[in-house]
Parts: structure tokens; sequence; C-alpha cells
């Protein structure tokens, strides 16, 4: 008797994100599997040099450090390109924008004549919290950056490992982001030291803007007229901050859904169906270091969705880094709902920050006066938070049944917006400075090799 394999059908392509990945073809298309390490890592090749042939800014007296930092800010911003260039070339999708903040709706995406997007309208101080599913979610946070027109200002916190990745970890390190052990014994003084310097990196740029608005404005304002006649930094292209917390701490899996159950036991709750239960202290604490030095810092609470995901399943295991870049399987789309709290004031346990500039700088001075909350204070904002997770958990159980959030969408296919955008993604002259480098050193070498044995045939 002959023995013959199982009939598998076919799967069609356009489907193939609702399989998971384990059950999936395991071929993907050769250019993705060619092409996709070749231009990301070209492209991370190109920044680090950039990163690395800027250092030498830092021996240059009073200017220097500036120097540097504006050269590191804008390789954050070059990252957040070669984001946006895999994903047009390997794994083409689309953001879906919802919002239920007046705010933010009347204006949150601009287009030019022909309706393409020019820009994603979202505040330049910011701290943001989202529900953490898969890895491609710092991918497309960073892609709305760049969209807002933030990206050198973004700062991540990070697991400590990665900061030992070669190339991406040394990226990171240049980028300033803050590395966490998910010790609070070990991170808070390194949480506290990071947090003080984007204060101070705030209130500066805060404070120059303003004294140069003053300056190009001060002869047309007469005596005894009020200075608040003058436009609002805001508007003046000030140094963004935007934080990027994940406030569960982790991707969704059984393990820490276990983790996530036991904590619900332990505080006779339900658990959610979908997240996983937040953590609140480190996220108290960013907000409660940086508001008295950022006083008009706003909060954006971000719910991202997965299309084809069912219940009880995680998104890692169909939309893993590899299977999305090398296989070019991406999400069909990305959604993501946004609520702008503006007033921090009003959530349980922030103070309101200090009114007058003299008091933020000595705030911003005195990074002993930002302590750890009183316990009655943690416990008032851990269970605030816990109720803005319990409406995030029923908004992405409403989404896997209707595959969409609620709301008027706003669709933003992921491109490059500008044409020079492609060149930077590569770091700009980056590659082409370590090509000249490589040469200038392999010319070096064979000189050095050459003169060597040209003596050694002489007998010198």
């Amino acid at each position: 008797m002959s023995s013959s394999k199982p009939h598998v059908p076919p799967v069609d392509p356009d489907t193939l994100y609702t399989i998971p990945i384990a059950d999936r073809p395991r071929h993907g298309p050769l250019f993705s599997k060619v092409f996709f390490p070749l231009a990301f890592n070209l492209g991370i090749l190109g920044i680090n040099a950039v990163q690395f042939c800027a250092l030498p800014l830092l021996l240059l007296p009073v200017v220097g450090r500036g120097m540097f930092e504006a050269v590191i800010d804008w390789t954050k911003d070059s990252f957040g390109r070669l984001l946006i260039l895999i994903t047009v070339l390997f794994a083409p999708t689309s953001l879906h924008l919802t919002t239920d903040s007046p705010s933010l709706a009347s204006n949150l995406v601009e287009r030019d004549a022909h309706g393409r997007m020019t820009r994603i309208n979202l505040p330049d101080r910011l701290v943001i919290m989202a529900n953490h599913q898969c890895y491609t979610d710092w991918m497309y946070m960073w892609i709305l950056a760049c969209y807002a027109g933030h990206a050198e200002g973004l700062t991540i916190l990070l697991k400590w490992s990665l900061r030992h990745v070669p190339f991406v970890g040394w990226g990171m390190r240049f980028f300033r982001f803050i590395f966490l052990r998910r010790s609070w014994a070990a991170d808070r003084t390194n949480l506290t030291k990071a947090l003080t310097r984007l204060g101070k990196d705030a209130l500066s740029s805060d404070e120059s803007t303003r004294h140069a608005l003053t300056s190009a404005s001060g002869s047309t304002l007469g005596k005894g007229e009020d200075a608040s006649l003058l436009p609002q930094v805001s508007d003046t292209g000030r140094s963004p901050l935007w934080l990027l917390i994940f406030p569960e701490g982790t991707i969704t899996s059984d393990e820490e859904r276990a983790k996530s159950v036991k904590y619900a036991n332990k505080e006779g709750i339900d658990d959610l169906a979908v997240a996983l239960h937040p953590r609140s202290t480190g996220l108290l604490f960013c907000l409660r270091t940086l508001l008295p030095q950022v006083p008009d810092l706003q909060l954006l609470d971000v719910t991202i969705g997965y299309p084809g995901v069912p219940l009880g399943k995680y998104p890692q295991y169909y939309y893993g880094l590899g299977s999305v870049f090398f296989n070019s399987v991406p999400p069909p789309t990305v959604h993501m709902h946004l609520r702008l709290h503006s007033d921090l004031s009003s959530i349980p346990s922030l103070n309101t920050p200090p009114t007058s500039k003299d008091d933020a700088s000595a705030l911003a001075v005195d990074s002993s006066s930002q302590d750890l909350a009183t316990p009655q204070e943690a416990r008032a904002f851990e269970l605030w938070l816990r109720g803005v997770w319990q409406e995030k958990d029923e908004r992405l159980k409403r989404f896997i049944q209707d595959q969409k959030f609620e709301g008027e969408v706003s669709v933003v296919r992921i491109r490059q917006t500008k044409w020079y955008h492609w060149a930077a993604a590569f770091g700009a002259g980056g590659v082409g400075g370590v090509i000249v480098a490589g040469q200038a050193l392999t010319r070096i070498i064979s000189r050095s090799s050459k003169s060597t044995e040209r003596r050694v045939r002489l007998g010198i």
C-alpha cells in the first residue's frame, strides 16, 4: 500500500495574520528574507556611525555637550524613519486612530490637498502609558512620534538586558533611554537621575525659547503691557518630551497571565480578560517627578489593538517581529485609541504643579523633593490606574468582537512623508562615512602589509 501525505488546503495570503505563527507555512517572500536584514542592519550601522562620530563634540567647551545631544536627538528621529522604511518595504500597514478626547478629535490628523497625512497633532510634553501585547508595540509608537514631529524627544523605559544588545543596545544607550531591572530598590536611583535630567532639559528649553521670544518681540510691547501677549512657547518649536511607559511591564503570555491572576486573587478582584494588571509605582514616580518641572505635562492613554487575535490568545503569537518582517505577515491595520488627560491635578496623588518659574527651577535643582508617595497616595493612584485598565480591558474585549475601536477612525497609511526621510533612515551620511572609513582602513592595512613584505625581502 502506498502512503500519501494528508492534503493541506492552500492558505489565502491575505488571511495569514489570523493563523498563529506556529501553524503557518514556514516560508516567506525571498525579497523580505534577503533585503530586510540588509536594509535594517545598514540603517543601524549608519545611525551608530553618526552617534560614534559625534562623540568628539563632547571635547568642545561650553557648546560641545549641547551639540552632541542635538545630534543624538536627530538620530532618534532617524531610527523612527528606519522603522517606517522597513514597514513600507517589508510589512506594509496603516494606523487606525480613534479618540474620545475633544481636544484631539477636532484636528488629530492634518492632510494635504491629496488627502495624504502630513502630521498627527499631539502635544509635545507627554507621559504616554499603553498596554503591551507584543514587541511591535514600541515600533508603532515610535512611528506615531515621528508623525507628530516629536521623535527627537522620545524616551522609553526598557528592560535592563536590552542595553547589552550589540548595535541596537548601543543606540538605545546613546538615546539616553531608561533601563530598568524591574526592582524598585535597584531602579529608583537610576530613574530619579534620568527623570531629573529630562525635567531640567525641558525647563531649560522653555526658558531659552521664552527668552528668544521676549528679545524678538520686546520692541512690540509698550510699557506696562503684559508679556502673556507673546506667543505660547508650545507653538515655537521647543524641545519635545515624550516618555513612553508600559505599566504592565511586559507582554501578555501564559506566564504573565498567571502573575496577573495571582495579583487579582490577592486583591479580591476579577482578573482582566485581555490586558494584564498594571504596576503603578513607576508611573506615579515619573509623573510626580516630572510634573513640578514641566507644569504643562499631560498624560496620554493609548490602547493598542491588533486584528485577527481571538479572545484568550496573545498577539505575540500572531505578530512576532520575525514573522512581521522576515515573512512579511504584518497586521493589516494597527488600531490605537487615544485618550488625553490634560489636567493632571484631577488624578489622585498628583499635586498641582508650581505656578512660578522660580518654584519649578528650585524643584529641578532639588530632586530630593520628589520622593516616593505616601502609602495612602500610592494606594489612591493604584486604584485610579486599576480603573483605567479595567476600562481599557473592556475596550479591548469590544475590539476583539468588532475588530475596531469605537468612534470616528482616522486612517494613516504608514509611509515616508518627505523624500529625504529615506536617507535619514540610514543615518544620512553615516553609511557613507562607514564605507569611506572602511576603505581607508583597508588601504592602510594593505600599505602596511606591502611595506612589511618589502622589508622582509630586503632583510631589514
